[in-house]
């Protein structure tokens, strides 16, 4: 198994059998995947309300599940094709975290790109008579720049000192670590992290910007801050007919919040229907007698559907998010299930982002002719932003959007913007540290997900679709001789609650002895139980004009922070290996699975296993470093970068790696 096959993700429902107890587990599909990719991990055993078939997924940023199986993510801006066969035509319009909506809710300039669900479009491609369902959000419009909850408020300042006599508390809100304050003698003045912790100032308390590293914050006098907003749209928006909704995370506990359920927005073949006084379980469209209709359940929209041959399919849209205008405002959940009695029919063409629904989840990418797109190895970085972009933008006349008051086309098309790579850093709305903590009990291909929500401030919505997908997916019984025949892998990140994972001690599963050997270090001692080298990963060579490559993440086994230089051979062609030199300032001592990755050219000489040497440079003010430092260790000049200013202790290593596992047997991962 390669590198590569080692991040393909696979979501959805499966069963998990102990073989040796005979229980049986519902879990999320594709937390056990093959070391074949071909193996066909989908098909039509699922449940989503009344439908009994395969079900497809869309949530959160967004990230999307075929019906077969595979998940990817599609950071993307604009209005796309999510399913078109004999039966549906689903589109969904995606709009940026930073988009024209929030005016600039944030400078986020310098985050990666996010995107969530503002609308759905549903057309019965079967029955012209169902009409055309639309469910959007309104535009909602901010005047002073700041989220309805932190009106009032500076952002990513912090009130020091802290108020004698008072101690931190977690609040679930801005407003109530407000209330804290009020009910305080002697308080003035409060400062509210995004991490829920709330802390008091008097009027001795002096604003200053808060450290990188922390949360985000939001400070200012009680008077002030802490006192909500009312949301308002578009102007010419028809609030009136809209149906607030809570949804899945902030709005659960009403008494906590502030007013901010969403206002649904309902349109049936174009026109606005005024939906604002229906009740739990009323219909949007038809009855509970028709063969189609559209029910409210709770803060979901449930959409039946019968087929000629009188199969049942549903559609489930959700309501998620923290609020209308917030950080991580309204928007939809989308699940489809397409009825196993039409299997036949759907397998023979399906197109869209949600794929071909026949059990292979190697077509499921295709363009619009459906030609098979190969998979790339990383399902979540450019490869599939572009996939996205490239192959099911909505154009003008295919379009079945209802645009907001006035907008058109213009202002929901596909925006051709440059891809920018996703990474936990300090410019997340939590700190890195809270995100990998909160982060490190989810599955592991749920664990990119989570980076993503958290880092924008849906932490909550990762626990809550966890659940959603559990309970809605029921798969059936799993037959161990047919479903089973493979070897089952978990596709798994290289931190484990901080544990390190394909180091090279256990890179090669079967092996006694490490693929890594220090040759060379110029400290008198090493730290113990911290490897240097983990993530160990082999390039497939099969149908590679390249030579012979691995791969891996450094860490710093040292307590503090350190500037980390890596000096390698970069492959060029079959055999030759071109010196370079890479940087990762303040390299935190623990596994960092957002690490960067380092892929080096091995040495191939006849009669001898291919290997790769890797000299590795560590500058901190780390105790133990500088009292076992050589202090004529210097970082390679190649290295350095610019007017670059050394800490207290420069530490060298130099490793080597094998190339391949013993016999040629499989990595961990």
């Amino acid at each position: 198994m390669n590198f590569g096959q080692a991040f393909l993700i696979l979501f959805a429902l499966a069963v998990s059998v102990d073989a040796k107890a005979g229980d049986e587990a519902p879990m999320l599909r594709g937390l056990v995947s093959s070391q074949n990719t071909a193996t066909n991990i989908g098909g039509y055993e699922e449940t989503l309300g009344k439908c009994n078939g395969a079900v497809c997924g869309m949530w959160g940023d967004p990230h999307i599940v075929s019906c077969d199986g595979l998940g990817y993510d599609c950071n993307v801006v604009g209005l796309f094709t999510m399913m078109s066969n004999f039966l549906y035509n689903i589109q969904a319009h995606f709009v940026s975290v930073r988009s024209e909506a929030f005016l600039q809710v944030l400078d986020w300039e310098h985050f990666a790109a996010a995107t969530y669900t503002n609308d759905i479009i549903i057309e019965n491609n079967q029955n012209p008579d169902v009409p055309v369902m639309q469910f959007s959000f309104p535009d909602f419009i901010n005047e002073d720049g700041l989220p309805p909850s932190e009106a009032g408020c500076l952002v990513d300042f912090k009130y020091v000192p802290r108020m004698a006599g008072t101690e931190k508390t977690v609040e679930v809100s801005v407003v109530q670590c407000r209330e804290r304050c009020e009910n305080t003698p002697g308080c003035t003045k409060f400062t509210y992290y995004a991490n829920k912790k709330c802390f008091l100032a008097d009027d001795s308390g002096v604003m200053e910007e808060k450290p990188a590293n922390r949360a985000r914050s939001v400070s200012g006098p009680v008077g002030k801050c802490g006192h909500p907003a009312k949301w308002n749209a578009r102007a010419g928006t028809e609030i009136n007919k809209a149906k607030l909704l809570k949804n899945g995370t902030g709005n659960k506990d009403s008494s906590a919040q502030y007013g901010t359920d969403c206002p649904v927005l309902y349109y049936q073949d174009g026109v606005l229907q005024d939906i604002s006084e229906l009740q739990d379980n009323d219909f949007l469209y038809g009855s509970a007698d028709s063969d189609h209709y559209a029910q409210l359940q709770g803060n979901q929209i449930h959409v039946i559907q019968t087929t000629a041959d009188g199969s049942l399919s549903e559609i489930m849209v959700e309501v998620e998010g923290t609020g209308p205008g917030e950080t991580w405002g309204c928007h939809w959940n989308l699940f489809v299930c397409l009825p196993e009695t039409e299997k036949d029919k759907f397998s023979e063409a399906g197109l869209g982002l949600m794929g071909t629904p026949d059990g292979d989840t190697q077509n499921d990418w295709m363009d619009t002719n459906g030609d098979t797109i190969s998979l790339p190895n990383d399902l979540r970085d450019q490869a599939a932003y572009d996939y996205c972009k490239d192959n099911w933008c909505v154009s003008q006349a295919d379009s079945n959007m209802i645009y907001p008051v006035g907008a058109s086309y213009d202002d929901v098309k596909c925006v051709d913007e440059e891809y920018v790579d996703f990474e936990v850093n300090d410019s997340c709305v939590l700190s890195s540290d809270e995100i990998f903590d909160f982060c490190a009990d989810k599955p592991p291909l749920l664990l990119h997900a989570c980076y993503v929500e958290c880092c924008y401030g849906g932490c909550e919505a990762v626990e809550v679709i966890e659940e959603v997908i559990t309970n809605l997916l029921t798969h059936t019984v799993v037959d161990e001789e047919i479903d089973l025949v493979y070897e089952p892998v978990m596709a798994v990140p290289f931190c484990q609650n901080n544990d390190f994972v394909s180091t090279g001690e256990t890179a090669c599963r079967f092996s006694s002895e490490s693929i890594v050997e220090v040759i060379y270090q110029s400290a008198l001692e090493m730290p113990e139980e911290q490897p240097v080298i983990y993530g160990i990963g082999f390039g497939d060579r099969e149908g590679s004009f390249d030579g012979r490559q691995v791969t891996f993440l450094a860490n710093n086994p040292y307590d503090a922070l350190a500037d980390t230089f890596v000096r390698y051979g970069k492959k060029v062609g079959i055999s030759a290996n071109d010196p370079v030199c890479d940087s990762n300032p303040d390299l935190p001592g623990s596994c960092q699975f957002s690490a960067p990755q380092f892929t080096v050219g091995c040495v191939e000489r006849p009669g001898t296993e291919p290997f790769a040497v890797v000299d590795i440079y560590f500058v901190t003010t780390d105790a133990h470093a500088t009292n076992n430092a050589d202090s004529n260790t210097e970082v390679e000049k190649c290295c350095e970068p610019p007017q670059y200013t050394f800490g207290e202790a420069t530490i060298q290593y130099s490793v080597k790696i094998q190339c391949s596992c013993p016999d040629g047997e499989a990595t961990e991962a």
